[in-house]
C-alpha cells in the first residue's frame, strides 16, 4: 500500500516539475520575445532617425546659402538704393527684389522620427548619452522652426501685401530662375510678356521699402546666426552616436 502510495507522489511531483518548467519556459520564452521586439523596434526607430538627421543636415547647409543669398539680396538693395551703385539695370533691381521675396518654411523642419521619441520612443534608447544629446538637439530644432515661422509671418502678414500694394509683381518674377543660393532648386514660376515695365528703381528708394529690408535682414540673420549656431556639430555628434548604436 505504501509502495502503491509513494509511487503516486512521485508521479505527481513529475508532473508537477513538468507543468512548473513548461510555465518558466513560458516565461522565459515572452522575455526573450519582448526583448528581441524591443530590440527590433529601437532599431527600425534609429534608422529613421538617423536618416531624418542626415536630411536635417542638409536643410542646414541649404539654408545657410538660401539665407545668405537673401541677406546679401536685402544689403545691397539698400546700398543701391542709397548711390553705391549708379550703372545697375532695372532688370538687376527686379531679380533682386525677387530673392527677398522668398521666406522660410517652418514645415521643413517637422520630424517624425523626433516626435516619435519626444511622445515616449525616448524609453527604447539605452544610452543615456544618446538621449541627452537628442533632448538638446530637439530644442534647436524648435528653436530654428521658431525663427523660421517669425520669417514666414513676416513674408505673408506684413512683406507681400507692401509688394502687391508698390510693386509689379509679373515684372518681379520674371527675371527669378531658382531659389537664392540654391541654384539646384528651379524656381518654376510662368514667365510673362509685358506690355509695360515699372521703374523699381524708384521704389527701393522710398523708406518704407528700405525699412522692410532691414526687417527682412533681421530675420534672415536671426536664422543665420542664432537659429543655426553650432547644430553642425551636434548633429554630427547625434549622427556618430546614432550609427553606433545601429552597428552593435
Amino acid at each position: 500500500m505504501n509502495t502503491i502510495q509513494n509511487k503516486k507522489w512521485k508521479q505527481l511531483i513529475a508532473e508537477a516539475a513538468v507543468i512548473i518548467a513548461g510555465i518558466l519556459l513560458a516565461f522565459s520564452i515572452d522575455a526573450w520575445w519582448d526583448e528581441n521586439k524591443r530590440f527590433e523596434d529601437e532599431h527600425i526607430l534609429l534608422q529613421a532617425l538617423v536618416e531624418d538627421l542626415h536630411d536635417k543636415k542638409a536643410k542646414v547647409e541649404e539654408g545657410r546659402r538660401y539665407n545668405d543669398a537673401m541677406a546679401q539680396a536685402a544689403t545691397r538693395l539698400i546700398q543701391i538704393a542709397n548711390g553705391t551703385d549708379p550703372d545697375i539695370t532695372e532688370d538687376e533691381i527686379d531679380r533682386l527684389i525677387g530673392d527677398t521675396w522668398w521666406y522660410n518654411a517652418a514645415y521643413g523642419w517637422d520630424s517624425a522620427p523626433m516626435t516619435s521619441l519626444f511622445s515616449g520612443g525616448l524609453a527604447s534608447l539605452s544610452d543615456p548619452v544618446l538621449v541627452q544629446k537628442l533632448a538638446k538637439l530637439h530644442i534647436q530644432m524648435a528653436r530654428i522652426q521658431n525663427f523660421y515661422r517669425l520669417d514666414e509671418s513676416f513674408h505673408h502678414d506684413t512683406y507681400t501685401p507692401y509688394l502687391l500694394a508698390n510693386a509689379y509683381m509679373p515684372q518681379i518674377t520674371n527675371p527669378v530662375e531658382h531659389q537664392p543660393g540654391v541654384p539646384e532648386s528651379p524656381y518654376v514660376f510662368p514667365r510673362f510678356e509685358l506690355a509695360a515695365m515699372k521703374k523699381h528703381s524708384e521704389l527701393i528708394r522710398s523708406e518704407g521699402f528700405q525699412n522692410m529690408m532691414i526687417a527682412k535682414l533681421d530675420r534672415v540673420q536671426d536664422i543665420l546666426h542664432g537659429a543655426f549656431g553650432s547644430i553642425d556639430k551636434d548633429l554630427d555628434e547625434v549622427i556618430e552616436l546614432v550609427e553606433e548604436e545601429l552597428a552593435k
